[in-house]
């Protein structure tokens, strides 16, 4: 199936805002929607996502709520389930930067202000042997962030994990969050696209109940 992004996730297709828009919100306690099973656990339920989202044209979960961490420790485990890290300050000048890893390497590292730029290594000011590289080995990253993580300059950064991949394994820290978002989008009848924006709610550890946010508009091509 062709992937079709519609509002602000594409500048290729665009709904234009129309009086006759077509919205609903359901909210789904008992039994399923799409495969997604009222009562399941966190990990049934990501699993029901890993099959659901290539016909849905998703590949991502938002973790809502999910805080920044404060140390490299916080992340250890978590690292393998994810294909990135941003680091950022908490206080004062914005400095980032997002590394990026698939595979077995690391493959692109922006770093910056408002405006992250494209980077060989980051920190640039530290030694080689400290820095993270593009085309470091995935399993030096968490090492080399407690290196980092041992300068002053460097000792006050936050760790953001990003929405959770459905192509890697489930984390099992998601069960710590009672709220996941996703998105899709899809062509209906006639020239008609749709947007369908889900939040997951979980309460005792299984999944309580699935509020469908939908709205419909005429496709306009850019």
């Amino acid at each position: 199936m062709k992937r079709i992004l519609l509002l602000a996730f594409s500048t290729v297709l665009l709904f234009s805002c129309k009086k006759d828009e077509s919205s609903f919100t359901k909210t789904i306690t008992r039994g399923e929607k799409w495969g997604i099973r009222i009562g399941s656990s966190p990990a049934e339920v990501f699993a029901q996502l890993q099959r659901i989202g290539p016909e849905k044209s998703f590949n991502e979960v938002g973790i809502v709520y999910r805080k920044p961490f404060s140390k490299p420790e916080d992340v250890a485990n978590l690292l393998a389930y994810y294909h990135a890290i941003t680091v950022i300050t908490n206080t004062g000048r914005v400095d980032r930067a997002v590394i990026v890893f698939r595979s077995d390497k690391v493959t692109y590292i922006s770093a910056g202000g408002a405006l992250p730029a494209e980077v060989a290594k980051w920190p640039q000011d530290l030694p080689d042997e400290i820095a993270i590289h593009k085309d470091d080995p995935v399993n030096e990253i968490y090492d080399k962030l407690l290196a980092i993580y041992q300068m002053p300059a460097y000792s006050g950064y936050e760790l953001v994990l990003p929405d959770k991949t459905l192509s890697k394994a489930y984390d099992p820290d998601m069960a710590n969050y009672t709220e996941w978002a996703f998105s899709f989008s899809e062509v209906v009848d006639n020239g008609m696209g749709g947007l369908s924006s889900v939040r997951l709610f979980f309460k005792n550890g299984k999944l309580s109940s699935i509020k469908h946010m939908y709205n419909e508009a005429p496709l306009v091509y850019d």
